[in-house]
């Protein structure tokens, strides 16, 4: 059984290498967005498939052929948060599924790989089946954040969570240094006129 699985996912690897020479989608990076949660099961999945309407783009795109442009909601390189996005139909290795928003690709989230217990996946499977191992979704973090309803286009650059916390390190750094300075230099104002005073 293992030996007709490896050679199966030889096959299946041997047929996607030569789609994947060039792997950047473009229409794939501006169709991502940020939402609050994937669909779990073949019916939600194709209700949010409906309203994504990937088969708009589908004709105009040359990432792939129209038929594998698809819809897949996925989690994002960082797992902190999960995506919808419409680009070309992969084959995952024993992984999660991950939308690379860099490299604009659909791939293997290779730091989620898939075990018996969890999270669970099959040894390979196509991308825009992700609904299927709904303990992927689960892998996804949120530090202090709140998602809301509505979803986030990719078209708008934001800070980061990392640059505004450096942001604030920052200021607060600067404000403790002015308020430390001006204590000495008061202290100092203080100590010339005591002594100027005493003499």
């Amino acid at each position: 059984m293992n030996k007709i699985h490896l050679f199966m996912g030889y096959v299946l690897l041997q047929i996607q290498i030569p789609q994947g020479i060039s792997r950047y989608c473009q229409e794939a990076v501006n169709s991502a967005e940020s939402v609050s949660s994937c669909p779990t099961s073949e019916k939600e999945w194709e209700i949010a498939a409906w309203k994504k309407n990937c088969s708009k783009i589908a004709s105009q795109q040359n990432c792939s052929s129209a038929e594998k442009f698809q819809y897949h909601c996925v989690l994002n390189s960082y797992r902190n948060e999960t995506l919808e996005v419409c680009g070309p139909s992969r084959i995952i290795f024993g992984h999660c599924v991950e939308f690379n928003l860099q490299g604009g690709v659909i791939q293997d989230q290779y730091a989620s790989p898939c075990y018996d217990t969890f999270p669970k996946c099959d040894k390979y499977y196509h991308s825009s089946t992700a609904y299927k191992y709904p303990d992927c979704y689960q892998l996804v973090f949120v530090s202090g954040v709140i998602y809301s309803t509505t979803t986030l286009k990719y078209n708008i650059t934001s800070t980061t969570t990392d640059e505004s916390d450096y942001r604030v390190f920052a200021i607060t750094l600067g404000i403790v240094g002015i308020f430390w300075f001006l204590s000495l230099a008061l202290l100092g104002i203080y100590a010339y006129r005591k002594k100027m005073s005493s003499s």
